[in-house]
């Protein structure tokens, strides 16, 4: 790291509660997610904030649950989903009047539903739209499960608008939480059917033959798992791989490691990022309890690599290489550009990296068409920044 020189900071802002997660809407506007705990009562609470891209506040809005993680769809990135710390996710729609092109006028989040999918004490740690299928989420708890939910049950097509309308037809309940009474809908999930054996803190879709029915979910057991998407069957795991808790995945698509469609990213607790090339038995990956991998690559970033986010396919530097990058967010350790070269002896390349004003964890990341945007949690840190 000594030899690569540090990012510098474009725009950095202290926001009102601790930044967990984070969202780049339309190269236009940044969505935040805030996790806030109040000591004396024990109770999260959060917010989902928007900031211009150079920073400026333009609404909040309170959220009874904190908010863990934050996810915009893959199939129309106006429709918002949130994951909360009572066992809940909220759906939202975001409209934006736009003045040019990385400019917005107005802006109006509203919320479409609070779907209550587990106790109210439990935390949903994450939440994933599938790249497949736009009716399916997969949400992980901290009680070790993973589950999936049809968030589209009444509409043929899929738009915001459409889920909008689905659930205003539906029942809300009055629900107790946190010492106050709440609107939702009790939604039961679909779980799988093998949790983990402490917290779950994350899941991936597969997408790319022969994945594409397969979720991948990593847990505070050091355990990576495969399960089945139509049956929710166990299918793989291991246990001996890392060396700590697994709490980021990402799955090759059309956009990222086309060629590698049987490989996968992980990150760990352990400061360590790997590759792992599962081994096949026909068009179907190896069943069964520690089965080994093909093949493993590795290399410690130096803090807890907790989530990833690929390098958009539009975005403006002097990267022309043809490489697979990821800004990878690394706990303790800031945030990093790695690169995977396959022509390299070290497959996994750290090129650009920020610490400066990420002294806590640094939990959430995004690119947009020229910048990155990151946060990080205790120092209540917000920042852009290029490569």
């Amino acid at each position: 790291m000594d030899s690569i020189q540090e990012s510098e900071v474009l725009n950095a802002v202290k926001t009102k509660l601790p930044p967990c997660c984070l969202r780049i809407f339309k190269n236009k506007v940044i969505l935040v997610g805030t996790y806030d705990l109040d000591k004396s009562t024990g109770y999260r609470s959060g917010s989902l904030d928007a900031f211009t891209m150079d920073l400026k506040p333009l609404c909040s809005y309170n959220t009874y649950g904190a908010i863990l993680d934050l996810k915009l769809s893959p199939f129309d990135d106006t429709l918002i989903c949130t994951a909360h710390s009572t066992g809940n996710i909220m759906l939202w729609r975001i409209d934006c009047s736009e003045v040019g092109e990385s400019e917005v006028e107005e802006i109006k989040i509203s919320e479409i539903a609070t779907l209550q999918l587990f106790d109210k004490d439990v935390l949903i740690a994450s939440c994933h739209f599938s790249p497949l299928d736009p009716r399916l989420l997969v949400v992980t708890n901290t009680v070790g499960e993973a589950a999936t939910i049809d968030i589209i049950r009444l509409t043929v097509k899929f738009t915001a608008s459409a889920v909008n309308q689905t659930y205003s037809k539906l029942d809300k309940i009055d629900y107790e939480v946190q010492g106050a009474t709440q609107k939702v809908i009790q939604v039961e999930p679909e779980q799988f059917l093998k949790p983990h054996g402490l917290e779950c803190w994350t899941a991936e879709f597969g997408c790319l033959q022969p994945f594409q029915d397969i979720v991948f979910t990593g847990g505070d057991d050091s355990t990576i798992m495969a399960h089945d998407l139509r049956s929710k069957d166990f299918v793989w795991s291991n246990g001996r791989i890392h060396e700590a808790g697994v709490v980021g995945i990402k799955c090759s698509r059309s956009s990222f490691r086309n060629d590698k469609p049987t490989s996968i990213i992980t990150g760990s607790y352990d400061d360590t990022i790997r590759s792992l090339d599962l081994r096949m038995m026909g068009e179907s990956i190896y069943p069964g309890e520690n089965v080994p991998v093909v093949r493993k690559l590795e290399c410690n970033l130096g803090g807890g690599v907790w989530r990833f986010a690929e390098q958009p396919i539009d975005f403006s530097s002097s990267f022309r290489d043809g490489l697979d990058r990821l800004l990878v967010c690394c706990m303790y350790d800031g945030a990093k550009i790695v690169a995977l070269n396959d022509n390299s002896d070290e497959y996994f390349q750290t090129q650009h990296y920020l610490k400066k004003g990420h002294d806590s964890m640094c939990y959430g990341g995004d690119w947009s068409k020229s910048l990155i945007a990151t946060c990080s949690f205790y120092d209540n840190s917000l920042q852009t920044w290029t490569v």
